[in-house]
């Protein structure tokens, strides 16, 4: 069992303890995609046959097969499942955020290396990304050598961030589920547990209930988990004696007025289980139990007459309107925007400056979102005499841009395949193409009758040609049976435009990565720019290790960083001849050598379709399916020369750099590269 990853391990136990399951419930649950899942299964099936036991899947369910005996012992090999170990890296960095926000001592990065049992420079990774994340909410990631890691802000600016970071960690009906009593997943029981303990969530769970059947009927989901949320913050903070703090002038008004005199019911249920809230406290929650529906003026709380749900909802469909797009109003869009928009009413109205460091960035890389945002906050917000600042603007952009790249990574392309050949032929080719574009959920097998029915799915792709003027159409392309590199070449630069792109949702929105990113590329070192900017993932095939090179060394020629592609595989192939290029235990290969034919240095990333065999340690030979390729000039830089050296080092002792080889996206290996070379 030892050769089971964490993810394995969890999934078959699962399917022991639980039963058959759906894939749907599966990919929920650790928050990965059905095509992972589909992988992890297939992988945990060749140690299981061990057993004789397998996995299966019927009608979108997994169920695990074999004796009684056989099950309990693997389930008893396999132990008891770390809770950290089996988080995505988005899970991984709200777990990291949430526990910063709400501690009041320093945290060791050390402790959150030990509970997902990556390396630090992973921890390292992540809180960069954090530190921008916290950053756009007004808050300030600390780092000190020998002290640790903390966030500094405003109490009011921590629980908001908080409330935003709970909704994006599962989808909200199962932790409604898990809050409403009616499922106490174990994972998700853990989670909650460990962010704030068992107590208090108890307590939460218990005084929401009353709160809801004794003072304000709560008919919204969303509106009841929030106020959950809200109650398990404030206890969690009462008992480390941190309370929020208010305008005294709000405060005063909410608790005299009659619209919010219902607080005070809310106060003797809250002291009937030992909670004494404060004044400012209270008032917190009053505007939360309301619906959101006042803002604060000198004069007084005024009702906007529109909750702050609703209108973010208008201001988004202002936004598409504009942009002339559609823009799916899910629930981490509106509670995020309606959280911030909140933030936003209450430091205008107190004459508070808004502060934001990423303007002139996002202005940059979300000019046409931005310009759309800053229309719609002035055709919306008029309405209620508000006038929002460009700093303001920023931030909701960024709100919006996230979701629009949730909405993008979500689409799968429908696709028609033509095929005369044969119906094998096409069912060979769909084979081809599902393996090398994951975006690509649907395949229909038609003839060239089909042809005209191009408006029914996103691309046609055909052996043969179907139209005169092909060029000119948008959706339509023509292959070889056989789906040669140049083919997917091009099916990939159609997807591109598209504008189809399968990427992982992290913590950070798309653009703000690619912020994040650039400036670490140049801070690094001026040598790096164009070897970054090169890198790319590349799925090919190849049926030895000849034909293996030449394809790579055929690929890297067309981007103009050598000069004499033959010599290079010439020099590949000799080092080959040497031996020990593949990492053991991991499938992965290196290849890499040295030549004055090499205009540039290059890095690369190639996924085979199928593994072939390569010699390993002494006369082994082990299956490889990714090959990392480093290529360097003769006369290189030492400085060049010394960071590709780092990155060998990183592809031995680096658990996460190979993983994301092997399954990551260009980001995700270009963050642990950049990472790695930081470090140097």
């Amino acid at each position: 069992m030892k050769d089971l990853s964490d993810r394995q391990k969890f999934i078959i136990k699962s399917l022991i303890e639980k039963g058959p399951l759906s894939i749907e419930d599966l990919s929920k649950l650790m928050n990965i995609s059905k095509r992972t899942i589909d992988r992890e299964v297939h992988e945990a099936n060749k140690i299981l046959k061990n057993y004789r036991c397998v996995i299966t899947e019927n009608e979108s369910k997994y169920e695990i097969h074999g004796g009684n005996e056989s099950l309990e012992e693997i389930s008893k090999e396999i132990g008891p499942i770390s809770y950290g170990s089996i988080l995505s890296q988005e899970q991984r960095q709200i777990y990291m955020t949430l526990s910063m926000l709400l501690s009041k001592e320093p945290l060791k990065s050390t402790y959150f290396s030990y509970l997902f049992n990556v390396s630090e420079g992973t921890i390292s990774m992540y809180l960069d990304k954090i530190e921008i994340w916290l950053k756009v909410r007004n808050l300030e990631l600390i780092r000190k050598r020998g002290i640790g890691i903390k966030v500094e802000g405003t109490e009011i600016d921590k629980r908001k961030a908080v409330i935003e970071l709970m909704y994006s960690y599962l989808p909200l009906d199962e932790m409604l589920m898990y809050v409403y009593g009616d499922k106490q997943d174990k994972f998700i029981t853990e989670f909650f547990n460990n962010i704030f303990s068992s107590e208090i969530i108890n307590t939460a769970k218990k005084l929401v209930k009353l709160i809801n059947e004794t003072v304000v009927k709560i008919n919204d989901d969303n509106n009841y988990f929030a106020l959950f949320l809200h109650v398990a913050t404030a206890i969690y903070r009462y008992m480390q004696d941190e309370s929020i703090k208010l305008n005294k002038e709000i405060v005063d008004d909410i608790l005299s007025s009659e619209q919010f005199s219902f607080i005070y019911k809310v106060d003797e249920i809250m002291k009937e289980h030992g909670i004494n809230l404060t004044d400012d406290e209270l008032a917190y929650l009053a505007i939360h139990l309301n619906g959101k529906k006042y803002i604060y003026k000198k004069e007084g709380f005024i009702e906007l007459g529109i909750t702050l749900d609703d209108l973010s909802k208008e201001l988004i469909e202002e936004v598409a309107k504009i942009l002339k797009t559609e823009i799916k109003c899910d629930d981490k869009l509106i509670y995020g925007l309606s959280q911030h928009i909140e933030t936003l009413i209450y430091r205008l109205s107190m004459g508070l400056q808004s502060r934001n460091t990423l303007i002139d960035q996002i202005k940059e890389y979300y000019g046409e979102l931005f310009e759309a945002v800053n229309k719609a906050c002035r055709l919306i917000f008029s309405k209620y005499n508000i006038t929002v600042p460009a700093e303001e603007i920023g931030y909701i952009t960024m709100h919006v841009g996230a979701a629009i790249e949730r909405q993008k990574a979500e689409k799968r392309l429908k696709t028609l395949v033509i095929c005369p050949n044969g119906i094998g032929t096409a069912k060979i080719l769909s084979e081809k193409l599902k393996s090398a574009f994951p975006e690509i959920d649907s395949i229909e097998i038609g003839s060239i009758r089909n042809k005209d029915d191009g408006k029914d799915y996103d691309i046609i792709i055909s052996t043969v040609k179907l139209y005169e003027d092909e060029d000119s159409l948008d959706n339509v392309i023509t292959v070889s049976p056989f789906l040669t590199s140049d083919d997917i070449r091009k099916i990939r630069d159609l997807i591109d435009k598209i504008g189809f792109n399968e990427d992982d949702n992290y913590l950070l929105p798309l653009k703000l990565n690619d912020i994040s990113i650039s400036g670490s590329e140049s801070s690094i070192t001026k040598y790096f720019d164009e070897t970054l900017k090169n890198l790319n993932i590349s799925k090919i095939s190849a049926d030895g290790l000849n034909e293996l090179i030449d394809v790579i060394v055929d690929e890297i020629s067309k981007i103009n960083v050598m000069s004499d592609k033959d010599e290079i595989k010439e020099l590949i192939k000799k080092r080959e001849m040497m031996g020990n290029t593949v990492i053991p235990g991991t499938r992965i290969a290196l290849l890499h050598t040295r030549s004055d034919k090499m205009i540039i240095p290059y890095i690369g990333i190639y996924r085979l379709s199928r593994p072939i065999k390569m010699r390993s340690i002494g006369f082994t030979h082990e299956e490889v399916d990714t090959i990392l390729v480093m290529l360097a000039r003769k006369k290189e830089d030492n400085t060049v020369l010394e960071m590709l050296g780092e990155i060998s080092i990183a592809l031995v002792e680096n658990d996460d750099f190979k993983d994301a080889l092997k399954y990551g996206n260009i980001d995700d290996v270009k963050n642990i590269i950049i990472n790695v070379l930081k470090k140097y």
